[in-house]
């Protein structure tokens, strides 16, 4: 007869990060993380596309500017850090920050009119090693 391997562990490794879409510490942490949520799509969660669907649509109807839409496309994007990205935009990185702040505030606005609230996405332990956190 065979084993069957079960992995009894698999939840004390697992965690649940909550982003809250109407503040700005929720979005600026949703952005930052999307790469990770992206990936979660390849593992069966449906749930992680949706998210980030809804995401593009906020970041599409909150009437960015054009330097703000660049700030956040360089720094949570390409996943530069600030300083870079105000090299490359030629402008100090206080402008970065600030145009990163507004943006942010922006896209929480837009959450909030679509009383969205706070969105949950489970990772696996393997998912932050994996990504070097």
């Amino acid at each position: 007869m065979g084993a069957v391997k079960v992995d009894t562990e698999k939840q004390a490794r697992a965690y649940e990060v909550k982003y809250c879409l109407d503040s700005v510490a929720g979005v600026k942490a949703l952005l930052r993380d999307r790469h990770r949520i992206a990936e979660r799509r390849y593992k069966g969660d449906t749930a992680a596309s949706d998210i980030l669907i809804d995401l593009h649509s906020a970041i599409n109807s909150a009437d960015l500017t054009e330097r703000q839409t660049e700030a956040i496309a360089w720094v949570y994007g390409r996943d530069i850090t600030q300083a870079k990205a105000a090299g490359i935009m030629g402008i100090a990185q206080k402008n970065v920050s600030e145009a990163i702040d507004r943006a942010a505030e922006a896209i929480a606005g837009v959450f909030e009119r679509w009383e969205y609230g706070v969105v949950t996405v489970e990772f696996d332990e393997e998912e932050t090693d994996n990504d070097g956190l």
